[in-house]
């Protein structure tokens, strides 16, 4: 194969990536607290065939590069359930994944599980600022969570939300669609700054519709020019090859 035929191909491949990147998103617009992405590409060049060393003949590709997310969060939304919580400032929950490590999450959609611990929609523990599982009593009423975590009831205190920052939140790996995990240190307590819950809300996803689809067209457009692109270099070629075979 020329070149012009790996440049198409890369070309392609990339457009491919960044549709299911696009596809990704619009399928979690009404994911709560989800992220919206976008794939990340860079120039790779590499020498021309039969280009000497010197020569600086070079072929540009399209190389995938890695994915950002876009840490804007999402809009306030009511829920009047007193044990949701929307997460002003870059923070997330620490909770406790099936497998028993800590992920964290902007996700503070919650209820009380059947052994009265504090959990995530999807099952997950949601854990204090010591690392342990929150646990109410059978008679505990009047939920009340303040703005820096504490959760009390009736009955008195049950601890307060494990609330995590990290320096680097697009190193943090997304587990399912609003679950992060991190090798990184989070900062310590007394270093949170502009970190604050409101009760009774929840984050929505920050996938903006309309946007989304305007992208989902443009690169489905880019897709098909370049795929005719492709059939007409393609036409190109056999008529050079027929051209050769009549030379006599």
């Amino acid at each position: 194969m020329d070149s012009a035929l790996y440049v198409g191909l890369a070309h392609k491949a990339a457009l491919k990536r960044r549709m299911d990147v696009v596809a990704h998103n619009i399928a979690n617009i009404s994911t709560t607290a989800f992220s919206k992405e976008r794939v990340v590409f860079r120039q790779l060049l590499v020498d021309a065939p039969g280009a000497a060393a010197t020569s600086g003949g070079k072929i540009a590709y399209v190389q995938d590069h890695g994915i950002i997310r876009n840490l804007s969060p999402g809009t306030l939304i009511p829920s009047g359930n007193e044990l949701d919580v929307f997460i002003h400032g870059r923070g997330y929950l620490s909770v406790q994944g099936q497998g028993g490590n800590t992920l964290y999450t902007r996700n503070g959609r919650m209820m009380i599980d059947t052994d009265n611990n504090l959990a995530l929609l999807g099952g997950e523990k949601v854990l204090d600022d010591s690392g342990q599982p929150i646990q109410f009593e059978e008679d505990d009423r009047d939920i009340h969570i303040a703005e820096d975590g504490t959760i009390s009831t009736n009955n008195g205190e049950r601890g307060k939300l494990g609330l995590s920052q990290f320096r680097d939140e697009q190193g943090m790996k997304r587990v399912g669609s609003s679950l992060y995990t991190t090798n990184q240190t989070p900062k310590p307590s007394e270093n949170l700054t502009d970190l604050t819950v409101r009760q009774k809300a929840y984050e929505s996803s920050n996938v903006n519709a309309v946007e989304s689809m305007v992208e989902m067209i443009e690169v489905s457009r880019a897709y098909q020019a370049a795929s005719k692109n492709d059939s007409q270099m393609d036409d190109i070629r056999k008529d050079a090859l027929k051209r050769l075979a009549e030379v006599r």
